[in-house]
């Protein structure tokens, strides 16, 4: 079961990374590179300059959305553990949309975007940290 624990969390980083991508790059923005930060974190740089702030937002919701598939898929595959992927979303969703003063998430990101401070060209989109 742990291994399974581990590989829903990883799951979960690579559909919220890639979810980040894959909008910005549909609404017209451009992905730069993936970014590796400390305490096990990982994010995107992408260029969102271009994009206009309800873009921009949906480029943020659209990564912990995606984490919602990758959460039904393991409980399709293990459904008696419903409680451990619920969890997992939740500390996931609590560690992200938390607009943290000193560690830059979506939620601050998104915060910040709509009480007017767009993201700048060349910011990070954060990623989901690996629980």
């Amino acid at each position: 079961m742990i291994a399974m624990l581990i590989a829903v969390a990883a799951a979960m980083v690579v559909a919220h990374e890639l979810a980040h991508v894959v909008t910005t790059l549909a609404f017209g923005g451009r992905f730069e590179g993936v970014v590796v930060k400390p305490v096990l974190a990982v994010g995107v740089k992408i260029r969102v300059d271009a994009l206009s702030a309800r873009q921009v937002a949906w480029t943020l919701i659209a990564a912990p959305l995606a984490e919602v598939l990758v959460v039904a898929a393991a409980w399709a595959i293990q459904p008696s553990a419903w409680r451990l992927w619920l969890m997992l979303l939740g500390v996931q969703w609590a560690m992200n949309w938390t607009p943290w003063p000193w560690f830059s998430t979506d939620g601050r990101r998104l915060w910040t975007l709509l009480h007017g401070d767009p993201m700048t060209s060349d910011e990070e989109c954060d990623g989901a940290s690996a629980s």
